[in-house]
């Protein structure tokens, strides 16, 4: 309690009284630092007065007034520097008291003859007015204090606000905000610099009004945030005083969070959508990873890769695991479609822009998609005037259906785009726009060819012969090595597309229960009859290096699904699964390589 703190409002409180007295006025703290003065002592202020206390120590010493008539003569001024020769021709002073305390002292002080009169002609009243103006000084100084602890007691409330795992807001009786934390300006949107007064609640609160008057608990509310709309569980409480509602309480949980943290909570992990796309070389790992941490970005992706490396899939994978995954997945082959239906089919159309068109006219796919993902598959195929209508579209965020009369559709997909060319080679040819080039372009994903992965080749095997297996309703469980070492040293140049087809081929062919070469295509055979005939040579080189190799890629795998099984604490039966064999098999394997069950 200082009343350095209020400075500027005692100086006022000086001016004050000495416009009314017209004699000059001192203020000092309790440790005699000048806060204010008039005149004279003007000058000193935030000086301490050494030498120039004696008596107001004596004042804050007895906790009285003290009034002197003849200063540098009173013998209590004896003490002082300037007894015998004081510029002052009278003193009254009294200590400013709080609560009980001493915070201060004021002092009225005469320099001249006129000034001594108007000073000693009533003392009474005067020390009466002085007393007054010291309670008017501690009032301020209590109304400070006040003030500082409400504001601390607010900066406390603010970090604990803040440190709530949940949104929490307060507003008043006519709907306008008063406090917000952190959490609650994330979800809101609003900027740490917002005005309070700026910020328009009213739609969000009348529907969380509305949605408390007819939901039990728990409660939950849809906001329109920006241009999305995002589901809250939430509680909304009165704070009341004197029997009054002054304010309320809102407080909001993501819906999405709270079903992740109940996921976690419960042992459940979240399926992860790249799981669909097998493979476990490094290859194909940093397409996946990369495609993970882009998948809730907003930004354009372009997927890069042979025909068959799985585009479509990687699409459909980054569409799950971002935060669009309720809404459309919208597919377009850039390449299957004629040139002149492709336009309508993107942008759609009106009724009577062309011969045949629907009556009302009809969306296109970037319409359909939403807030969703549109994948162009292909994109190195569009022609060339409808590439400038897609570059436009992707930075105005908005289109025109064929036929419109000017009414703007804005657009809100996210775009994949996706083609086996090289875009860049296509730009040089004049046959790609680079400006399209380079806004499909912000994250490329190269997707590996099969024959870069050649180590994933027979996991993709066993994956695609278990699910044709079943659906075909025949007993074939694996391959036999001879037709396991034809499949790995196959080129694919369809890659995963023609595996897929290779092994629903021979599955249809097969009378065993393991796939024989003579049930795989007879072109693929005779393009591997080297391989073949190498193998059934006994003794050579060529067919101990493969077989070597070949077992050694076996024990490999088998020996990371297990690990795999392991690390989440699963059964030996799942390792069976993973692999495409049977657990009988399994277990033999195991006992051959040495691998402890």
């Amino acid at each position: 309690m200082s009343l350095r703190e209020i400075q500027e409002s005692v100086q006022q409180i000086a001016w004050a009284v000495a416009s009314v007295l017209r004699v000059e006025v001192e203020i000092a703290d309790t440790e005699l630092m000048r806060i204010a003065g008039t005149g004279r002592t003007q000058a000193g202020v935030l000086h301490t007065m050494a030498g120039h206390d004696h008596i107001y120590r004596s004042s804050l010493f007895a906790g009285q007034p003290v009034v002197i008539t003849r200063p540098g003569e009173d013998d209590r001024c004896r003490p002082c520097a300037h007894f015998g020769n004081c510029a002052e021709t009278g003193e009254i002073c009294c200590p400013i008291m709080l609560d009980g305390q001493k915070v201060g002292v004021i002092g009225l002080l005469a320099f001249d003859q006129e000034q001594r009169e108007r000073l000693f002609s009533d003392v009474s009243s005067i020390l009466n007015f002085l007393q007054k103006m010291a309670e008017l000084i501690s009032i301020k100084l209590k109304e400070h204090n006040m003030y500082v602890e409400q504001q601390l007691a607010l900066a406390k409330l603010r970090v604990v606000m803040d440190d709530l795992d949940k949104a929490m807001l307060t507003v008043d009786q006519v709907d306008r905000i008063v406090q917000v934390n952190q959490r609650a300006r994330l979800f809101l949107q609003l900027g740490a610099d917002d005005s309070f007064a700026d910020i328009d609640a009213t739609a969000w609160l009348a529907a969380i009004r509305e949605a408390d008057q007819v939901q039990g608990t728990p409660k939950k509310v849809t906001l329109v945030i920006g241009q999305e709309e995002k589901e809250f569980l939430f509680s909304i409480k009165p704070i009341e005083l004197d029997g009054h509602i002054r304010e309320w309480v809102i407080t909001l949980d993501d819906v999405r969070e709270v079903v992740e943290i109940a996921r976690q909570v419960g042992g459940y992990e979240r399926e992860d959508a790249f799981s669909v796309i097998l493979g476990s070389s490094p290859a194909i790992q940093r397409a996946k990873d990369m495609a993970r941490r882009v998948a809730d970005s907003d930004s354009t992706i372009l997927l890069q890769g042979e025909s068959g490396t799985g585009k479509e899939l990687f699409a459909k994978a980054i569409h799950q695991a971002s935060r669009r995954n309720a809404q459309p997945f919208i597919s377009i082959n850039c390449a299957a479609i004629p040139e002149h239906l492709l336009e309508s089919e993107l942008f759609g159309y009106e009724e009577g822009s062309f011969t045949g068109a629907r009556k009302g006219g009809k969306p296109g796919l970037f319409e359909l998609a939403g807030k969703g993902t549109l994948f162009l598959d292909e994109i190195g195929d569009m022609p060339l005037h409808l590439q400038s209508k897609l570059l436009r579209v992707l930075q105005e965020k908005e289109l025109q259906r064929v036929g419109g009369a000017g009414k703007v559709i804005p657009v809100h997909a996210r775009i994949i785009a996706a083609t086996h060319m090289d875009l860049q080679e296509r730009v040089a040819q004049g046959l790609f726009r680079m400006d399209l080039f380079y806004r499909l372009h912000v994250i490329p994903i190269h997707l590996p060819s099969l024959k870069s992965r050649r180590e994933d080749i027979l996991t993709l095997a066993n994956g695609c012969l278990a699910e044709c297996a079943a659906r075909l309703g025949k007993p074939v469980s694996g391959f036999s090595q001879e037709t396991q070492a034809i499949l790995f040293h196959h080129d694919w140049p369809g890659n995963v597309r023609e595996l897929a087809n290779v092994v629903e081929y021979a599955v249809n062919m097969e009378v065993y229960t393991l796939i024989q070469p003579a049930s795989l295509p007879g072109a693929m055979v005779k393009n591997n009859s080297d391989s073949l005939r190498s193998s059934r040579t006994v003794g050579s080189e060529e067919q101990q290096d493969e077989l070597l190799a070949l077992k050694e890629m076996e024990r490999m795998a088998i020996t990371k699904a297990l690990q795999r099984v392991q690390k989440r604490k699963g059964r030996k039966e799942d390792a069976a699964e993973l692999l495409g064999i049977s657990r009988a098999s399994l277990f033999r394997k195991m006992k051959e390589y040495g691998l402890s069950k």
